[in-house]
């Protein structure tokens, strides 16, 4: 962590941290050259020897800093100082939109088209300029106290002029709002960005998401093969139009959706005039069922797989004895059939036998002409055995024989099925051993003989069970409080620092990471930050400090409360933002004090978005 006061780039100096993310922490600072207040984003020093990760945030730099629009966070300054590597980018005054979302009672229909507007200019502007963000969820667009809308962290983005696929075994992006491609790890573009867009609005428009699951991986099957749940089921009062709109933007095939952010917006701003708009978006087809099958197995225990693994068994075993018995038919028939015609001649001659010699020269020509014919036409038994086999080795040559694919990535054992235009189904179970996304086993194995009536089942992992828990909000409350409640909640405090603060009480939770409502592991470590209490020289340091008396009548009560701060320029800034409490007042002695930066006029106060207290201030 970064010590307020100190200096970057000999320009930049930190402030206070604002934000941690699980490879960079975010802090306020300010700006010596161009006198303004900006955001820096610090890789952590755990990350600063690995070379993928250090790509990955320079990169956020390159294709953020190449961007310029109002819709996109900018980018100032790369930097690289005692070994650490730095991003310098606008400071937004704001929240990001999962907070926004949070705080809000559920959004109408006007105020999710107009932000849904303004997220599609700033990916119209990043595809127009060959970058897809690939990472688009509320946690990375900010909203600020005047409405404006700010699309951030591109560190997994990447310009489209390069092949745009997701790397075997690395799973970019979040799952939550994966679009169905980026599930699977194949080819990934700007319609990609629309879908989770469409997730987004979704969230926005519900405040739930669609998709919810125990794993990473079931969320992102969940991504690949059910049906969007009707939003308008949890929002009636939605616009049915800005249904269609969602709904079209979620489908499952690229070319299904909106193919550029352009045709979005288009249709975003027709339903803001016109709010019976309609949009009619083409039904997913199916998915072919060599890709997965549409509706998701439960997982088997090894008990259950081994059973059916027996009984597919004994069904081939039962194919092949059906098989070999035909086979037999057909060769005993064959010689049963020659048997017969020796023994008509053999009649034939004992019936003329008693002729005159001449007849019977004649028949004996005859007999032997027949007997002749008979040799040329009449297949002897060895001939029909050797017939039967030739049959029966062509249609084997003919079979399509089982590959062996236990082991490999579902994508090479989906190519070769593929290649060997077999159909398949498969089906999901936890295992210790196996990588997510392997085969763990097949069924029939290697060089089975498939035919249109087998069952050919993959069994693919979903990595070792883990049992996936929210992250409970621990600022505001006492170290030992917050330590108790993670406890509860089967997680643990991981790192633990401190630094003063003039709003927090000494020995409280300032922030933490990850931050609150976050699904993570069970028995996971979360990062916290105790406040010091305020420091000797914090107000010498502030232009003042204004006291907010108790706001609630009773323990128990609680609310949002904002303070905004006004120069003589009327430009206002957030200097408190926060969920508080009246037992947290109380700790404070029945009051709340704010500091407030030199040169403000006015401070007003809110709580729920509602003005409790306006005061004019002498000009620090």
């Amino acid at each position: 962590m970064l010590e307020r006061g100190r200096v970057l780039g000999d320009r930049y100096e930190i402030i206070e941290e604002i934000g941690s993310g699980g490879m960079a922490v975010v802090y306020k600072a300010q700006d010596y050259k161009l006198r303004r207040l900006v955001a820096i984003k610090v890789l952590k020093r755990e990350y600063t020897e690995d070379e993928m990760v250090l790509g990955k945030f320079r990169k956020e730099a390159l294709s953020a800093g190449s961007l310029t629009h109002p819709n996109i966070v900018a980018v100032y300054d790369l930097g690289h100082e005692d070994d650490m590597d730095y991003i310098v980018m606008e400071y937004i005054d704001g929240i990001t939109l999962k907070e926004y979302i949070q705080r809000r009672d559920m959004l109408s229909s006007e105020e999710v088209v107009k932000i849904s507007i303004k997220i599609a200019e700033a990916l119209k502007s990043a595809h127009a300029n060959g970058i897809i963000h690939r990472d688009i969820k509320p946690q990375n667009i900010m909203v600020t106290p005047q409405g404006d809308v700010k699309v951030t962290d591109f560190g997994i983005a990447k310009a489209t002029t390069s092949t745009t696929v997701t790397q075997q075994g690395e799973a970019l992006g979040s799952v939550h709002y994966f679009s169905p491609e980026q599930a699977r790890g194949s080819f990934v573009d700007s319609r990609s960005d629309l879908y989770s867009l469409g997730i987004t609005m979704y969230e926005m428009a519900t405040k739930k998401l669609p998709f919810t699951a125990d794993t990473p991986v079931a969320v992102a099957m969940k991504h690949l093969h059910e049906a969007l749940p009707d939003p308008g089921e949890l929002a009636p009062q939605l616009w049915p139009g800005l249904i269609d709109i969602i709904v079209k933007l979620t489908q499952k095939r690229p070319e299904q959706r909106y193919q550029t952010a352009d045709e979005l917006i288009q249709d975003l701003k027709f339903i803001y005039k016109d709010h019976r708009y309609r949009v009619s978006p083409r039904k997913a087809e199916p998915v072919a069922a060599s890709e997965y099958t549409a509706t998701r197995p439960p997982v088997k225990t090894r008990a259950q797989q081994e059973r059916e693994r027996q009984q597919l068994m004994a069904q081939r075993e039962e194919r092949r004895r059906q098989q070999k018995k035909r086979q037999g038919m057909i060769i005993s028939l064959s010689v049963l059939g020659v048997v017969l015609l020796v023994m008509l001649v053999v009649i034939l001659r004992f019936a003329l036998a008693g002729g005159s010699s001449s007849q019977n020269s004649q028949i004996s020509q005859m007999s032997n002409g027949s007997s002749s014919v008979a040799n040329q036409e009449s297949p002897t038994a060895a001939e029909s055995q050797a017939q039967s086999q030739q049959v029966a080795e062509t249609s084997e040559a003919e079979q399509v024989l089982m590959p062996q694919v236990s082991g490999l990535s579902y994508e090479e054992a989906r190519s070769r099925l593929n290649q060997a235009q077999i159909s398949f189904t498969v089906q999901e179970a936890y295992d210790d051993q196996v990588e997510v996304g392997y085969v763990i086993s097949q069924q029939p194995g290697e060089g089975a003989a498939i035919t249109d009536s087998t069952s050919v089942v993959l069994v693919v992992s979903l990595g070792p069970e883990q049992t996936y828990v929210p992250v409970p909000n621990v600022t505001n409350m006492s170290r030992e409080e917050a330590a108790q409640r993670l406890q509860e909640a089967g997680l643990s405090i991981g790192n633990e620092s401190e630094e003063h603060s003039s709003t927090y009480p000494e020995g409280y939770v300032i922030n933490q990471s990850p931050s609150g409502d976050t699904e993570v592991p069970a028995g996971s470590a979360v990062d916290i930050t105790v406040s010091l209490g305020p420091a000797e020289s914090s107000s010498a340091q502030s232009g003042g400090t204004i006291t907010i008396m108790q706001p609630f009548a009773a323990s128990g009560d609680s609310g949002h409360l904002v303070v905004q701060a006004y120069d003589a320029q009327n430009q206002s800034s957030t200097i408190y933002d926060s969920e508080v409490t009246y037992d947290f007042i109380q700790l404070l002695g029945g009051s709340l004090k704010v500091n407030y930066p030199a040169g403000t006029t006015r401070i007003e106060v809110y709580m729920n978005d509602t003005l409790i207290m306006s005061e004019t201030v002498q000009n620090g």
